[in-house]
Formats: structure tokens, sequence, C-alpha cells
């Protein structure tokens, strides 16, 4: 057995002997909670617990709910073997009659451990079936039916006679636990008929066509869709029944009938392609041309919504990009016509969205193409199609780059700086020769050097704009990129006594998304420099917002820093009194409260009018 294991079981023991009340056992409890080693020991807790008070300990227990189990040597073993065996079994009857779902599940599911996929899908099925049948009512079933909503997937036999059952009460489960395509497509069993006959016996063709949307094999809902377009005259029912079969699974080829949809049915079919373009993808190769005789199509028949979403989302950086200098230097068509059909292929084609998290694909332009557009309508680089030119895997755009030099275009020349001081060049330590970023980050660091010695407001100004447009999470390693980057360096480190000149540049700094960018402006205000203290009580709305917001440590030092300049002011301060005060009870332990208990020292003791009562100075004398 481990050390973990020795202290965790030797601790567990130690508190079920002491006589604790309820609450000093559950603070022992979350002690002991915090290591590694804990849930998986279960057996040496769990059942005590739940038997002890289930009403205190039931929220801890599923807390700290484990997905595989140890003996008290540190083996895995299920709780369901061995000596624990009858103890679990004794409480999963306990759960089970009290209508306890969740905490049924939980345990439930520790019966599998060990077991193969397909052993613990036939024992689960064993378990479900009778225990639905039993059910009498709707609730009921329903209830069993939550108790056994774990990973298996379901047979049809098995969907059948839960449909059978009570159509209503399974709908949800069954579609939870259908097998996927993958299995019909890998294989040669066909996906599911019998269910979805009976559902459409019973007029349920919803149910019908869920289940043939998850479970249809591309090649058969391709000739499906072709007969469609002979059996659907109306335009409005031929997209209704696209749609009722459209395959809710990743399809490997869906240009192909798209096009074989495009052709048949003309217009008719672009509102359903439309919907689901983002299903088509270029394919490598030259044996499949679908995608490009679709592209055509669509161009030939001046279908420009459809022409312009599949260029966006689906073609390759390649074609895109001749599609592009295709309108800029081979077309006929007038200006205005032009410059129309580029903003219709500018934007994002693809994007995914995550909590606190949006990824948004782009089609680049390499630099030549990005020259050319540049040349005839610069106004759309700068604008539209700024975003499909930003340095990075892309290319370093040292062309379009020296363009905008030449033109003294300065929001294209920020914009392509914000981009160049994310590269990281540690690499090139390593290489014989300079890579191609050495280039374009020595020609727009000496400009920026340049305007630092002409104008500190002017750099100032530029700087903050070049910093406000850097993205969130773009700076992986700072002390490497500001070690390698000259324009990284400058921006970062090289002109904190500048960046104060320019008001309007600090705030766009705290606004940044970019972390590093808005722990520079915190090192700037903390500067004991009079302008600084004047512009950190002034972005004082920002800046409180610091001590509640989650934060590494040495940044929260660095915006303590600046917090501390802007309570200079007294209606700062009164802002923040507050704020700390609600920070101090913050359950972070990384959080520095020592510094954070010095800066409310600090504001008291420079503003007396703001102390609490609890925080008067009390002056005790001698004894009379």
């Amino acid at each position: 057995m481990s050390r973990e294991f020795r202290e965790v079981v030797h601790g567990l023991r130690g508190l079920f002997a002491m006589e604790l009340d309820d609450g000093q056992l559950r603070q022992g409890m979350e002690e002991l909670g915090r290591r590694w080693v804990f849930p998986g020991l279960i057996a040496l807790w769990g059942p005590g617990l739940y038997n002890r008070n289930r009403t205190v300990f039931r929220p801890f227990i599923l807390a700290h709910f484990p997905q595989y189990t140890f003996d008290t040597l540190g083996r895995p073993q299920s709780v369901f073997e061995g000596p624990s065996a009858e103890l679990f079994e004794k409480w999963l009857q306990d759960v089970d009659r009290s209508g306890d779902v969740e905490l049924f599940r939980r345990l439930y599911q520790l019966q599998f451990e060990g077991l193969r996929w397909e052993e613990g899908r036939k024992r689960w099925l064993a378990d479900l079936m009778p225990r639905y049948g039993a059910a009498s009512t709707r609730a009921q079933r329903q209830g069993v039916l939550n108790q056994f909503d774990l990973r298996f997937e379901l047979d049809e036999p098995a969907a059948i006679a839960l449909y059978t059952a009570d159509p209503v009460a399974c709908r949800a489960f069954i579609l939870a636990h259908l097998p996927g395509e993958w299995r019909f497509n890998a294989g040669r069993r066909p996906p599911w008929q019998k269910l979805p006959a009976l559902a459409r016996e019973r007029g349920d063709e919803a149910l019908a066509f869920d289940i043939y949307r998850r479970q249809v094999p591309e090649e058969l809902w391709k000739r499906d869709v072709l007969a469609l377009c002979d059996t659907v005259r109306e335009p409005g029912a031929l997209v209704e029944a696209l749609e009722q079969r459209h395959p809710a699974h990743w399809l490997q080829d869906a240009a192909t009938p798209f096009l074989e949809l495009a052709r048949k049915r003309g217009r008719d079919a672009v509102p359903y392609l439309l919907r689901h373009v983002r299903d088509v993808r270029q394919p490598w190769g030259f044996f499949n041309r679908s995608f490009s005789h679709l592209v055509e199509l669509a161009r030939e028949r001046e279908w420009l919504d459809l022409w312009s979403a599949l260029m966006r989302t689906s073609a390759a950086p390649k074609t895109y990009n001749s599609e592009v200098l295709g309108l800029l230097q081979r077309s006929e068509l007038p200006g205005d016509e032009v410059r129309r059909r580029l903003l219709l292929l500018a934007g994002v084609g693809r994007e995914v969205n995550f909590p606190g998290l949006g990824l948004a694909q782009v089609q680049p332009l390499d630099d030549d193409t990005a020259v050319v557009l540049y040349e005839r309508f610069p106004d759309l680089v700068r604008g539209p199609f700024l975003r499909h030119v930003s340095p990075g895997r892309s290319g370093s755009y040292s062309k379009l780059a020296t363009r905008a030099l030449e033109r003294d275009d300065a929001p294209l020349v920020d914009f392509l700086a914000s981009r160049v001081a994310l590269i990281d060049l540690s690499y090139a330590v390593t290489l014989p020769q300079p890579p191609p970023w050495t280039e374009i980050i020595g020609r727009l660091s000496a400009v920026y050097e340049s305007l630092l010695e002409r104008s500190p407001e002017a750099f100032a100004s530029r700087a903050g704009n070049v910093l406000g447009k850097m993205p969130a999470f773009a700076i992986g390693n700072y002390g490497q990129l500001v070690r390698h980057n000259r324009l990284a360096r400058l921006f970062f480190e090289r002109a904190h006594a500048h960046y104060t000149s320019d008001a309007r540049a600090m705030r766009d700094l705290l606004e940044s998304p970019q972390i590093h960018v808005q722990a520079l402006a915190f090192r700037v205000l903390a500067r004991d420099d009079e302008r600084a203290r004047a512009l950190a009580a002034h972005n004082v709305d920002l800046l409180q917002a610091t001590l509640l917001r989650p934060l590494h440590r040495k940044t929260r030092l660095m915006a303590l820093g600046a917090l501390r300049n802007a309570a200079r002011d007294e209606a700062a301060a009164r802002q923040l009194a507050g704020r700390i005060r609600d920070a101090m009870d913050l359950p972070d332990r990384q959080y520095p409260k020592e510094a954070l208990l010095g800066l409310l020292a600090d504001i008291l003791h420079r503003w007396p009018a703001l102390r609490g009562p609890s925080e008067q100075p009390v002056v005790y004398g001698g004894a009379a």
C-alpha cells in the first residue's frame, strides 16, 4: 500500500473512531476528500456516512463519488466483490426503495466495473426490461428509465418492447440509447426497420424520422434523396422532406448528392443546401470533382448565396484564393458587382462555441492575393477581409505589410503588428538561417521604435491600438515571446513609462481580451507616477473587477498594485473598500489575502471616514 493510501485509510478510521457530531465529521471528510485516492476508497466511508445521516452526507457522497474503486491496499477492485459486496448490495437496495434516482444510478454503474462492454450491456438490459414491464403507471416507467439511463445501447427488440408499453415515456430514452450509424455503415446489418414501421403505424412520424436520421448509412440516404427529387414536385414539400431525412451524423461525401439535387431540382433545392452547407467538404485529390462542379453550377446560375457559402465554409484555401483572384483579375463584371461578390466571400465560414471560448474559421488569403486585393480595394482589406490576412499559420504577409507601410496605412499596419507581435521565435535559435518572420518583425519594430523616439504620445496611442487587437489565449510562453520577438519586447517591456500619456489607450489595454495585455496595464498603473495614479483612479470601475474575478496570483498582485494607486483618490477608495471586504471572504487558497488586507489597511488609514464600526481603532488605557 502506498503512502497516500495508507494516510487516507488511517485518517478515515481515525475520524470514525472519534465521537464527532455530523458537522465536525463532514469537515474532517472534506479535508480528506482533497486527496486523489479518497473517492476510490468509498467502501470505507460511503455506506457509513449514508446510514449515519443521508440528509447531511448525501451531497458530499455525490460530489466525491468514484468512477473506479480500490481495496485498502490500493489495488483495483469492484465494491460489489469481496468483503464489501453484501454491504453495497444492501445500500443499493435501500437507495432504490427510497427513490433516490441519482445515487441509485451511480451505485448501479459501479457493478459494471471490470466487465466487457457487451457483457455489461446484456446485464443492463436484463435488469431494465423486467422493471419497466412491471411498472404500472407512466410515472413509474419514467422513474425506471431515469434509474437505468447509463451509457449502453438498446437493441431493436428491447426498444420495441419499451415503445409498445408506453410510446410517450420512452421516446427520449430510446433516442439517447440508439445505436449510431457507424454500426450499420461498418457492417452488413441494416438500420432498424421494425420500430420505425411501428411508429408510422401509430402516426408517430417524428420518432420514425429521428431514428432514420441517426442511423441511416450514407449510401442509403443518397438514394433516398435522389428518389425524392422525382416524387415530390412542390418546392416547399421537397425541402421539408429533405430536412426530415437529413442525417444527424458526419457525412463523408455530401457534395455528390447535393450536386445531383441542384442539377435535378435547381433553385428549389437551394434553401436545403444552404442550411446544410457545412456538411460539404472539398475532397483531396482529383477523382472526386463533385465539389468543383457544384461551385461551377452555383456560379453559372448565379446562385450567389450558395456559391459564397461553399467558398467560405468548404473550399480549400487554394480554391478560395483562386476564386478571389478570378474576380479581381479575370472577371469582366463591373467594379461594383466585383465588390459585391467579394463582400459575399468575406467572413466566418465555420465556428464552434464553448462556455467562455469561441473558435471561428475564416479562409486565409495568400500574400500575393492579399496584395492584389489591397491595390484595387484597400478598404475591403482594412474591413471585411481583415481576418483573412491575419499573420500566423497562413504566412507573415510581408508583401502586404510593405504596401501598407508605403501608404502609411496605420489601421492595417497596427492589425498586422498585433499578430506579428505574437509570434514566438524561440524555435529559431537552433535554425541555421533566420526564419521569414525575422524580416517582418524587424521592419515593424523599426517603425514603432522610430515613432516612439519622435512622439511618445503618438506611440502610446498606436501601441494601445495594437495591443487591444490581440486575441485571448494567443500567448503561450510570455517569457520566451518577449525574449525572442523584438516587437513584443518593445510593446510589453520597453515602453511602460509612455503608456500613461494616452488615457484612451490605457483603457483599451484594461479591456483587452488578452490577459498579458491586461497585466501590462496593471504594471503601468502601479507605477510611482502622478499620471499613473490619476489614470488608475479614472479606471477604477475596471480595476475593481479584478478583486473578484479569477486570476493567477502573480497577475492579481500586479492588479493590487494598480488598485493601491487608485485608492489615493477618495471617491475611488470609497468604491473599492466594499469590494475588498467581499474579496476577503473568497475561498480561493491562492488568493494573496495578506496583500489584500494591506491594501484595505492602507485605504482605511488614508481615509478614516471609510472605516466600519469594527474597524475603528481601540486605545486601551492603564488600570485606574
